[in-house]
Protein backbone atom coordinates (compact mmCIF):
# COMPACT_ATOMS: atom_id res chain seq x y z
CA UNK A 1 0.00 0.00 0.00
CA UNK A 2 3.04 2.53 1.06
CA UNK A 3 4.69 1.70 -2.26
CA UNK A 4 1.46 2.32 -4.65
CA UNK A 5 1.08 5.76 -1.94
CA UNK A 6 4.96 6.57 -3.30
CA UNK A 7 3.87 5.77 -7.03
CA UNK A 8 1.00 7.97 -6.60
CA UNK A 9 2.86 11.16 -5.04
CA UNK A 10 5.73 10.92 -7.75
CA UNK A 11 2.59 10.76 -10.88
CA UNK A 12 0.85 13.52 -9.18
CA UNK A 13 3.90 15.77 -8.30
CA UNK A 14 4.51 15.06 -11.94
CA UNK A 15 2.45 16.39 -12.81
CA UNK A 16 1.70 19.28 -10.89
CA UNK A 17 5.17 20.32 -11.95
CA UNK A 18 4.77 20.01 -15.92
CA UNK A 19 0.76 21.75 -15.71
CA UNK A 20 2.13 25.41 -16.32
CA UNK A 21 5.40 26.91 -17.15
CA UNK A 22 8.45 25.61 -16.08
CA UNK A 23 9.50 28.83 -14.70
CA UNK A 24 6.90 28.49 -11.87
CA UNK A 25 8.61 25.23 -10.62
CA UNK A 26 9.61 26.27 -7.18
CA UNK A 27 12.67 24.85 -5.64
CA UNK A 28 11.67 22.92 -3.57
CA UNK A 29 8.74 20.89 -5.87
CA UNK A 30 11.30 20.51 -8.05
CA UNK A 31 13.88 19.34 -5.22
CA UNK A 32 11.54 16.59 -4.18
CA UNK A 33 10.65 15.63 -8.07
CA UNK A 34 14.66 15.03 -8.32
CA UNK A 35 15.08 13.24 -4.74
CA UNK A 36 12.50 10.62 -5.38
CA UNK A 37 13.98 10.08 -9.43
CA UNK A 38 17.66 9.77 -7.98
CA UNK A 39 17.41 7.95 -4.57
CA UNK A 40 14.27 6.20 -4.96
CA UNK A 41 14.23 2.65 -4.36
CA UNK A 42 11.21 1.39 -6.90
CA UNK A 43 11.31 1.47 -10.57
CA UNK A 44 9.56 4.82 -11.62
CA UNK A 45 9.55 4.19 -15.38
CA UNK A 46 6.02 2.46 -15.17
CA UNK A 47 5.16 5.64 -13.22
CA UNK A 48 6.53 7.76 -15.88
CA UNK A 49 5.01 5.54 -18.48
CA UNK A 50 1.45 5.88 -17.21
CA UNK A 51 1.54 9.16 -16.62
CA UNK A 52 3.36 10.13 -20.34
CA UNK A 53 0.87 7.80 -22.04
CA UNK A 54 -2.06 8.57 -20.31
CA UNK A 55 -2.76 11.37 -17.53
CA UNK A 56 -0.70 13.93 -18.84
CA UNK A 57 -2.56 16.42 -21.43
CA UNK A 58 -1.19 17.72 -24.45
CA UNK A 59 2.19 17.45 -26.40
CA UNK A 60 3.75 20.92 -24.20
CA UNK A 61 2.63 19.27 -20.87
CA UNK A 62 4.70 15.69 -21.99
CA UNK A 63 7.56 17.51 -23.29
CA UNK A 64 8.27 19.04 -20.06
CA UNK A 65 7.88 15.91 -18.03
CA UNK A 66 10.39 14.08 -20.71
CA UNK A 67 12.67 16.78 -20.32
CA UNK A 68 12.79 17.02 -16.56
CA UNK A 69 13.46 13.50 -16.07
CA UNK A 70 15.88 13.76 -19.12
CA UNK A 71 17.93 16.77 -17.27
CA UNK A 72 18.00 14.76 -14.27
CA UNK A 73 18.91 11.56 -15.77
CA UNK A 74 22.59 12.21 -16.21
CA UNK A 75 23.38 12.83 -13.08
CA UNK A 76 25.77 10.84 -11.37
CA UNK A 77 24.13 10.45 -8.02
CA UNK A 78 22.40 7.79 -10.28
CA UNK A 79 23.49 3.83 -10.33
CA UNK A 80 24.34 3.38 -13.86
CA UNK A 81 21.41 1.04 -14.34
CA UNK A 82 19.03 3.43 -13.22
CA UNK A 83 20.10 6.29 -15.44
CA UNK A 84 20.30 3.20 -18.44
CA UNK A 85 16.91 2.73 -17.78
CA UNK A 86 15.65 6.58 -17.81
CA UNK A 87 17.38 7.20 -20.59
CA UNK A 88 15.48 4.46 -22.54
CA UNK A 89 12.56 5.57 -21.43
CA UNK A 90 13.23 9.22 -22.38
CA UNK A 91 14.54 7.94 -25.82
CA UNK A 92 10.90 5.88 -26.35
CA UNK A 93 9.07 9.23 -26.53
CA UNK A 94 11.84 11.12 -28.78
CA UNK A 95 8.66 11.25 -31.67
CA UNK A 96 7.56 14.26 -29.02
CA UNK A 97 10.87 16.31 -30.30
CA UNK A 98 10.15 18.63 -32.97
CA UNK A 99 11.81 18.58 -36.40
CA UNK A 100 11.56 22.60 -36.43
CA UNK A 101 11.61 24.60 -33.60
CA UNK A 102 10.62 28.03 -33.42
CA UNK A 103 12.50 31.56 -34.21
CA UNK A 104 11.89 32.34 -30.43
CA UNK A 105 13.54 29.33 -29.37
CA UNK A 106 15.82 29.29 -31.83
CA UNK A 107 16.94 32.48 -31.15
CA UNK A 108 17.32 32.07 -26.84
CA UNK A 109 18.99 28.53 -27.50
CA UNK A 110 21.76 30.90 -29.50
CA UNK A 111 21.79 33.88 -26.91
CA UNK A 112 22.05 31.70 -23.80
CA UNK A 113 18.29 31.82 -22.34
CA UNK A 114 17.11 28.15 -23.23
CA UNK A 115 18.93 25.25 -22.17
CA UNK A 116 19.70 23.19 -24.86
CA UNK A 117 17.49 20.16 -23.94
CA UNK A 118 15.01 22.05 -23.51
CA UNK A 119 15.46 23.21 -26.91
CA UNK A 120 15.69 19.87 -27.85
CA UNK A 121 12.21 18.74 -26.54
CA UNK A 122 10.11 21.53 -28.47
CA UNK A 123 10.26 24.03 -24.77
CA UNK A 124 10.82 27.83 -24.24
CA UNK A 125 11.15 27.72 -21.08
CA UNK A 126 13.33 25.49 -19.17
CA UNK A 127 13.92 25.01 -14.91
CA UNK A 128 18.11 26.78 -15.25
CA UNK A 129 17.16 29.24 -12.81
CA UNK A 130 15.88 26.40 -10.33
CA UNK A 131 18.94 23.76 -10.45
CA UNK A 132 21.23 25.59 -8.84
CA UNK A 133 18.96 24.53 -5.50
CA UNK A 134 18.54 21.35 -6.43
CA UNK A 135 21.74 21.12 -6.92
CA UNK A 136 22.83 20.06 -3.21
CA UNK A 137 20.41 16.79 -3.11
CA UNK A 138 22.88 15.67 -5.79
CA UNK A 139 25.84 15.61 -4.14
CA UNK A 140 28.19 12.90 -2.86
CA UNK A 141 27.43 13.85 1.03
CA UNK A 142 23.96 14.45 0.70
CA UNK A 143 23.80 10.80 -1.11
CA UNK A 144 24.97 9.26 1.40
CA UNK A 145 22.41 10.35 3.97
CA UNK A 146 19.57 8.99 1.86
CA UNK A 147 21.10 5.18 2.77
CA UNK A 148 20.05 4.89 -1.17
CA UNK A 149 22.37 2.95 -3.70
CA UNK A 150 23.96 5.49 -5.66
CA UNK A 151 26.34 6.36 -8.53
CA UNK A 152 28.94 7.49 -6.27
CA UNK A 153 29.64 3.51 -4.82
CA UNK A 154 30.49 2.56 -8.21
CA UNK A 155 32.63 5.48 -8.62
CA UNK A 156 34.11 4.92 -5.35
CA UNK A 157 34.61 0.99 -6.18
CA UNK A 158 36.99 2.24 -8.53
CA UNK A 159 38.72 4.27 -7.18
CA UNK A 160 39.79 1.46 -4.33
CA UNK A 161 40.72 -1.03 -7.09
CA UNK A 162 43.86 0.60 -7.60
CA UNK A 163 45.06 0.48 -3.63
CA UNK A 164 44.24 -2.77 -3.59
CA UNK A 165 45.96 -3.97 -5.94
CA UNK A 166 49.17 -1.96 -4.92
CA UNK A 167 49.48 -3.51 -1.96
Amino acid sequence: MAHHHLEDSFGNLLEDLTRSELGRVTSGALGAFAQQLWYGDQDLVPVLESEVSGRLRGAAQKQRALYLVDRLRRFPCLTDAKAARLKEFVSSWSTLKPAVHSAQSTQMVTSHKLDKLAYEWGLEEDVVPQMKDVLEFQTRHFAATTGAQTGYVRQDERAERPRLVAR
